[in-house]
This record gives structure tokens, C-alpha cells and sequence, in this order.
């Protein structure tokens, strides 16, 4: 792997990531982004990506602060701006270590932001694909099987159902690859590979309850790479929660055993409203409203 600079490292990861999760937002159907206001806002190098109905975290984030050029507080403001004028209180900025100025997080810190768990954050060069058995049997996926695809992906994270739309209109889109494990013919595992240039984007990873432990999820990270280089990726960029003693994660071993490296733990820094037992209440009533209103319009179309 060719040594790179802390800010090419900080580039790679943070735009792989930025602009995969941008594209399969792009990638929604019309009438869901209408009804769910979902929305991306580039700012300068900063991308901002928002679904208000899920008002929360993991849904509204702010990535790459302060990597491609020099952040500023202007730069901030109308990031977190996007956040506030659609109502969301409840949003983050992931900051890469290499961000900057350094000032960055005490930016964010100023303005109500709490530094939270880091994710670590992974790459590779181009180097072959491991061979990591597995006894299921691997597949790219076309449109055809979109729903069994989201069916596994939704299922293995718990992903609220409002977001099958989202997932579903990846499948079949340009730049996106999507491979699933099978058991004889029943689905099992899936992940996806996002191609952006020369970078592969590596996630969407998820293996059900019922077929773990049989090396799924080590097997597809070997085939998105393998594929991933018969279409000239020269990059491999993935993410995952960070890995300790008190609460080890699976799969980040699984991403080393597949040649990935750590590139840093990127700190999560988390804008949240006090937990309202009520608002809480509301809001899952909203979402659950949401699919609803959506289902039906699909069902009407047909």
C-alpha cells in the first residue's frame, strides 16, 4: 500500500464514505424525499446529509469538516442551519483527527455538541482479495431481488422500515454494486459496494441472527474487493463502531482479516435534545404515520 499523507488518509475515508452515503440519498424515490424531506447539502468540501422524520443521530450527520480545505465557523453555522430549519434537534458531526483547523471540535463544543463514541475508520490499496471460505453461497444481485436485499439488510441492523425505500433504491443504481449470501435459495447476507472514481465505498453489510458465524460477513468483504478491482477501484474505504475490550466488534476483525487498516477513530461529536417521553412517543407515531402514507401511495400507483 503506497504511504499517503495524513491528509490524503483523512480525503480518502472521509469523501469514500461522504459521497456514497450522498448518492444513495440522490437515489431515493421522488415521492419518498418529498414526504420523508430528506435532503443533501454540500457546503464548500462539508456534506450534509438529513431525513427529519427520523430525527436522530445516525440519520442527520455532518461529514468532512475541515478535510479537502480548512473548515470555518461560517462553514459550520450553515451546516447545522440545514438541521434547524427542518426542525431536526438531533444531529452530529463526525470529525476526522486530520480535520482542519484544530479549532473544530472546540467549535463544536461551543455550540452544544458532545464529543460521543469514535467509529474507526478503515482502508486498503489494491492488493488481491483475501480467499475467506464461507459454506453460503455469494451472488451479485440485480433489481430483481431488491426487496430480498433490503428485507436482510433492514432485518440484521433493525432498521425501522420507514427507511425500505431508501435501500431499495440503491439496487440497480449506477456506481452501486450489491452481493448477497445464500442459503440454497434463501437469503442470508448482503453487503454493497459503492464505486465513486477510483474508491470503493464497502458497507450495508448484514447477515441474519440465523446464519451467523459461518464466515458471511468475512466472504463478502473478500468478493466486494474482488469486484472492486475488476472495476478499476485502486481504494477499498469502510467504517464500523470502535473496537474495545469492554465491547469488542466482530467486525472489525473481520475487515483487518480482509486487509483493511485502521486509519483513525473518527469522533462522533452529537447534537441532542433531552429525551422527552412524550416527544419520543410522537415522533415514533410520526415515523410509523410516514411509512404508512408512503405504502399507500406506492399501492395506489400500481
Amino acid at each position: 500500500m503506497p504511504d499517503l499523507t495524513n491528509d490524503q488518509i483523512a480525503t480518502l475515508n472521509e469523501f469514500g464514505e461522504a459521497e456514497a452515503q450522498a448518492n444513495s440519498f440522490l437515489c431515493a424515490p421522488p415521492e419518498y424525499a418529498q414526504l420523508t424531506r430528506l435532503q443533501v447539502k454540500r457546503i464548500g468540501s462539508v456534506v450534509v446529509g438529513m431525513i427529519p422524520v427520523l430525527d436522530t443521530p445516525f440519520f442527520n450527520r455532518i461529514l468532512g469538516l475541515g478535510v479537502g480545505e480548512p473548515a470555518t465557523e461560517a462553514m459550520l453555522d450553515e451546516a447545522i442551519s440545514v438541521f434547524q430549519n427542518a426542525g431536526c434537534k438531533n444531529y452530529m458531526a463526525q470529525v476526522s483527527p486530520f480535520a482542519q483547523p484544530d479549532q473544530c471540535a472546540e467549535w463544536l463544543v461551543a455550540r452544544g455538541f458532545k464529543a460521543s463514541r469514535s467509529w474507526a475508520k478503515l482502508y486498503r490499496g489494491d492488493e488481491p482479495a483475501p480467499v475467506i471460505p464461507t459454506d453460503l453461497h455469494l451472488a451479485e444481485i440485480g433489481i430483481d431481488q431488491a426487496e430480498a436485499f433490503t428485507g436482510v439488510v433492514l432485518t440484521a441492523f433493525e432498521i425501522p422500515a420507514i427507511l425500505q425505500p431508501l435501500m431499495k433504491g440503491i439496487v440497480g443504481k449506477p456506481g452501486w454494486h450489491h452481493i448477497m449470501g445464500f442459503d440454497g435459495e434463501t437469503p442470508a447476507s448482503a453487503a454493497s459496494l459503492f464505486v465513486h472514481g477510483e474508491v470503493g465505498w464497502v458497507g450495508n453489510m448484514g447477515t441474519l441472527k440465523k446464519y451467523r458465524k459461518r464466515g458471511a460477513q468475512g466472504a463478502l468483504f473478500a468478493r466486494c474487493i474482488q469486484d472492486g478491482l475488476a472495476l478499476g477501484c485502486k481504494w477499498f474505504v469502510t467504517e464500523t463502531g470502535e473496537d474495545t475490550p469492554e465491547d469488542p466488534n466482530p467486525s472489525y476483525h473481520n475487515m483487518l482479516r480482509s486487509g483493511f487498516k485502521l486509519a483513525y477513530l473518527r469522533r462522533n461529536y452529537v447534537h441532542q435534545s433531552p429525551v422527552n417521553l412524550l416527544k419520543a412517543t410522537r415522533r415514533a407515531l410520526l415515523v410509523a404515520e410516514y411509512g404508512l402514507r408512503f405504502e399507500w401511495q406506492r399501492l395506489r400507483q400500481r
